[in-house]
Formats: C-alpha cells, structure tokens, sequence
C-alpha cells in the first residue's frame, strides 16, 4: 500500500480548477463568523484491475472554511437513513463581482456570497475501502484549522490491525471476483461448444469450490455476500 502524494495542506479558490467535492461526507457545520464543515475530501478515485470490481478511495479529513459569508440561505431535509450530508458539487458563479457559493448536496443545497476560503488537510490521505474515514481513523469530528503537516500521525495498533484485516479481505473478495470471471468464461465457451461436457464439468466443479472457500473466508466482512 503506497502512500499519496500530497501536494499541499492548505488549499484556496485559487485552486478552485483542480478541486472537486463530489461525494465529500460533511459530519458538522459551524456557522460563527465563517462557515466552516468538517468533512472527509477525497483526492483520488482509484479503478480496480478488473474491470467491474469495487473502487478504492484516497481520502483526507478536512476542514473546509468559507470566510465572512453573506447572502446566507439554505434548504436542507434529513431522513432517518442520512447519517451525514454528501455533497454532489460546490459550484461558484461571479455576480456583481462577487463570488456565489452554493454547496448541493444529496440532502439539499446552502447558498451564500464569500470572496475566499481555505480548505486545511488535517491528517494525510488514507487509502480507503469506501468514500469515508471511520472516525477512530480521521480523529473524531472536528472543526480544527492546524494543517496535517503540524500534528503527529501516530496510529493506534488496533486502527493498523483493522485496516489490514479490510486489505486482506479486499484481496480474498477480489481472487473470488476474478475466479467469478472466470466461471463466466467456462459457461461461455460451453454456450459455443467449445469445450467437452466432462471437462467443462469438472472446471465448474472446481471453481465453485474455490469461490464457495473464498465466500466462507470472507464471512463477517462487507464481501460476504456475492
């Protein structure tokens, strides 16, 4: 498992062209002087080998800092299955010189004027199994505005075991994946007669026995089921 890159801690609307918040949780919003959301950014979409299997994330927590905004309103709605916001997009748009802020999100949007904002990396970029950082692992929620770069990165043991129990899983339900390619392959060549029924028999055979061990090893996982 590599490590990321980062380019930088602190990022501006100077970089607005190379930022995205698709998909970016918001676990809090504070509204005092600045608007300010604590969320988890991600960096990087990374696409399996194989085609079809499940992406992995480069993920951050961030804190995500709109200073002195006016204009504010907004219209958001939560069902009891919305643990947290998900942000679509955070578009901005000049008028009247100046800069129109509206974050859209799965829930509903919030709209405001604000001429700047800073977004703090509060802990490097993790690979992640989903698009979100379990909370021991970012560090609970906060509203912190010290970049990464000046806060220790010791991990805990049990978060370390953790995640390599889930790495290890991923690799399991990937073989089971790739084996269910190959089955496909199997039934095809079958379908094309391409392939004795004996032999094609006892291919199946076997790669059922190894996707069925795969499926027990991963019991108590998110892969368990097919």
């Amino acid at each position: 498992m590599t490590d990321y890159e980062l380019e930088k801690w602190i990022w501006t609307e100077q970089d607005i062209e190379q930022m995205g918040w698709h998909d970016a949780t918001v676990y809090g919003l504070q509204l005092k002087e600045n608007l300010v959301l604590d969320i988890d950014y991600i960096f990087q979409w990374n696409r399996p080998d194989m085609e079809g299997f499940y992406i992995t994330f480069w993920v951050a927590p961030a804190t995500l800092v709109f200073e002195s905004p006016m204009d504010l309103s907004f219209e958001l709605s939560q069902s009891f299955d919305d643990r947290w916001l998900e942000i679509q997009d955070i578009e901005m748009k000049l008028v009247d010189n100046k800069r129109v802020w509206t974050v859209i999100t799965q829930q509903g949007y919030i709209s405001f004027s604000a001429d700047t904002f800073r977004q703090i990396i509060r802990k490097k970029p993790t690979l992640q199994l989903g698009q979100c950082i379990p909370y021991d692992e970012r560090g609970g929620f906060s509203f912190d505005l010290v970049a990464g770069n000046g806060v220790s990165e010791d991990v805990r043991l049990d978060i370390e075991e953790r995640r390599k129990r889930d790495f290890e899983a991923y690799e399991l339900a990937k073989r089971r994946f790739g084996i269910g390619k190959e089955l496909e392959s199997l039934h095809q060549k079958r379908e094309a007669g391409q392939i004795q029924t004996k032999d094609y028999l006892n291919e199946k055979r076997e790669l059922k026995a190894l996707i069925d061990s795969l499926t027990f090893q991963l019991r108590g996982t998110r892969y368990e089921v097919l």
